[in-house]
């Protein structure tokens, strides 16, 4: 069940965002090491010369007979993780955009790119307080965007 958003949850969403895709790399490779240990030997390619083309044996039909179903389940599980955070990532990236140039600056280099708030006030020609309070306003810009948009509002961020 989705919690309620609140400043709490934007704040953790913006913090979120620059690990996002760590987080679906690493559920790739996953992915990529459960299928290699069920299934070692990856579909072989050859040229069909009597059509001209190049085809991929399909590894999916052999993979579908060497994984167990508690397997599949664990892989179709990191799919659809990799899915939301796919799409948790561009909902996030929509909604600061629609932020003014002052406030994306200031989201930008604090949430995304990891900046010290004096780093973010040099880069920005404001000082600290300044900056913290075009954060504020940020947030409470991205607070109402953030409750009509969907995907945001329901995402459930892991502790």
């Amino acid at each position: 069940m989705a919690k309620a958003m609140n400043k709490n949850k934007v704040l953790k969403l913006l913090e979120l965002f620059p690990g996002i895709d760590g987080e679906i790399k690493s559920r790739r490779s996953f992915i990529s090491d459960l299928e290699q240990y069920y299934n070692p030997i990856q579909g072989v390619g050859y040229s069909d010369t009597t059509k001209g083309k190049y085809v991929n044996s399909d590894p999916t039909e052999r993979l579908a007979l060497n994984i167990p179903e508690y397997v599949r389940g664990d892989i179709q599980r990191y799919q659809r993780e990799i899915e939301e955070l796919q799409k948790v990532k561009v909902e996030i990236l929509k909604e600061v955009s629609r932020l003014t140039m002052k406030q994306k600056n200031v989201v930008f280099g604090y949430y995304f790119h990891g900046m010290k708030w004096e780093q973010v006030a040099e880069r920005t020609h404001y000082s600290e307080r300044q900056c913290k309070n075009i954060r504020d306003g940020a947030v409470e810009r991205l607070l109402k965007g953030f409750e009509k948009n969907r995907i945001l509002s329901e995402y459930d961020i892991k502790e």
